[in-house]
Parts: C-alpha cells; sequence; structure tokens
C-alpha cells in the first residue's frame, strides 16, 4: 500500500492504537495454585507481538479496503476512509516504534562480553 502521510486526528485512530497498545501493557504471572481452575494463562511474548502484528495488519488490510471503495463511489461519508487510513497510520507508526526498540535491545545485549 502507497499512500500519502496522514495527519488526521481523530478519537477513533487514537482508541484503536490504545487497543494494539493494550497486548503489550502490564503482565500479570500466571498463579500456580493448582486448586484455582480459573487461572488465566499469560500470553507469551512471541504470541502477544504476533497478535499486535495481525491487528495491524487488519487495519491495513481496512485502510486499503476503504480506499477502494472510495474510489469506487462505494462510500458516502469520506471521513470514514479518512478514519480508516488514520487509524492504520498510527497502528503501523505504533508497530515500527515497538520493532526499533526491540532492535535497539537485541543490539545492546549483542555488545555485552561474557
Amino acid at each position: 500500500m502507497s499512500s500519502f502521510p496522514v495527519t488526521f486526528a481523530d478519537p477513533r485512530s487514537v482508541r484503536s492504537a490504545y487497543e494494539i497498545n493494550k497486548s503489550f501493557q502490564s503482565f500479570e504471572p500466571a498463579k500456580t495454585d493448582e486448586n484455582n481452575k480459573d487461572t488465566k494463562a499469560v500470553p507469551s511474548f512471541e504470541e502477544s507481538l504476533k497478535e499486535g502484528i495481525q491487528k495491524v495488519n487488519s487495519l491495513q488490510i481496512r485502510a486499503e479496503s476503504a480506499m477502494q471503495n472510495m474510489v469506487t463511489g462505494d462510500v458516502d461519508d469520506i471521513s470514514e476512509v479518512a478514519a480508516a487510513v488514520s487509524e492504520a497510520d498510527l497502528a503501523l507508526r505504533f508497530a515500527i516504534q515497538v520493532r526499533d526498540k526491540l532492535l535497539d535491545a537485541y543490539n545492546q545485549l549483542i555488545r555485552i562480553s561474557v
């Protein structure tokens, strides 16, 4: 998807990015009490990362679909397209920031001498 950067500020975009961010926030350690059957397993880092990437991908696909619908004239309100594109842009920027932080951490680990 090649598009120009969109700088719309939409509350739905912020909410969408926050929903993606929720999967990366404060994980509580799993309880080890075997008598408690309601224990919710904590997702692994890999699962959380995959879920976040899948959400970003779905937002990108939705934005692409909205733009195609706009071009064909199937959209009544252009603000829906703008919101979808803005959400996808914000989610992608967040994913890029996470990637950059992970690469920085990896590079710092490599520099540690044993």
